[in-house]
């Protein structure tokens, strides 16, 4: 399917717990990997608050999706509140055709109508596709940053 196909079919609905599988298989494409219980788990526990939304497109209504976008309230002591996009893929197979830009644009919608006056995205420095992608929808890079994580043992 070409692109202007794919934009033409492009459907963009509130993520259900019948997209755990898909959600879950378009996550190890991001790099990381989730089975489809634990990802349905996520998802209820998200979609029960009204300070989080997912959202995924799907082609022709298709059961297999084309991507997914999570975004959320946050806030920090230092800086505010504003609207944050906690995760976006877009399948392989689909990208390059306007997926991405449609899932961001609900996204932004959303964070609009939630009341928020700004949108933040964190891009990990392995990804260099993103790098281009967000400032062409005029994104800004405010900062670069460090991630570090510990895991608590029992």
């Amino acid at each position: 399917m070409n692109h202007d196909e794919t934009r033409s079919k492009l459907h963009i609905r509130a993520a259900g717990v019948t997209d755990a599988a898909e959600l879950a298989r378009l996550s190890a494409q991001l790099g990381y990997p989730c089975e489809p219980a634990a990802m349905r788990q996520r998802l209820e526990r998200l979609t029960a608050r009204a300070d989080h939304a997912v959202f995924v497109a799907s082609i022709d209504a298709g059961a297999l999706l084309a991507g997914w976008v999570h975004v959320g309230a946050g806030l920090w002591l230092e800086s505010g509140e504003c609207a944050e996009i906690l995760g976006l893929v877009v399948d392989t197979a689909a990208r390059r055709g306007g997926v991405g830009r449609r899932l961001i644009g609900a996204a932004e919608q959303w964070s609009r109508a939630a009341g928020f006056e700004r949108i933040v995205v964190r891009s990990n420095a392995v990804r260099p596709e993103a790098h281009a992608f967000y400032p062409s929808l005029e994104y800004t890079l405010e900062k670069t940053q460090r991630v570090y994580g510990k895991v608590f043992r029992p």
